[in-house]
């Protein structure tokens, strides 16, 4: 389990660039080589696209690598950097949630409406279900930062070597 812990983002991300690669290059080729297109690449590289981009959030997260601006609690002595970081974690976290519910709505409305991809002719919920999965993913990886930072004090600038 902790293997997969570990590894599911990067995984997933890597497939994803890999596939984006394979299917633009199948595409260039198409069109200069044999001038057509093939229609399913520009639609299936999208989606690994988005799929990518959601599981690098969470994946940054885990390595506790996303974007912030760290001059306030720079500044802050030792004893309040601390909770000042662990409020700054939970606001994440409630996004995070928030982002997961509204992932959640938005899928559902596409799959009510029926709404499907031109080339694949998948549902476009497929699509909106990495909002989903990178919200949970995203708030699981905050809630347990956050549960590291008041239990154990952790320091906020040190990227998590194993959880």
């Amino acid at each position: 389990m902790r293997t997969l812990e570990k590894w599911f983002e990067p995984a997933v991300i890597v497939t994803m660039l890999g596939a984006i690669i394979v299917l633009v290059f199948a595409d260039v080729v198409a069109r200069f080589a044999f001038s057509t297109s093939v229609a399913v690449a520009n639609e299936m590289a999208r989606f690994c696209f988005v799929y990518m981009i959601y599981f690098g959030v969470s994946y940054a997260i885990r390595e506790r690598r996303h974007m912030r601006v760290t001059v306030i609690l720079d500044g802050l002595p030792r004893a309040w950097r601390r909770w000042t970081f662990a409020l700054a974690e939970a606001v994440f976290l409630i996004y995070s949630v928030v982002v997961c519910w509204l992932g959640v709505i938005i899928t559902q409305q596409s799959v009510d409406r029926g709404r499907i991809m031109s080339s694949t002719e998948w549902p476009l919920g497929v699509l909106y279900a990495a909002i989903i999965l990178s919200g949970a993913l995203s708030a699981l990886r905050l809630a347990h930062s956050l549960w590291r930072v008041v239990r154990h004090g952790d320091d906020h600038l040190t990227p998590q070597q194993d959880i």
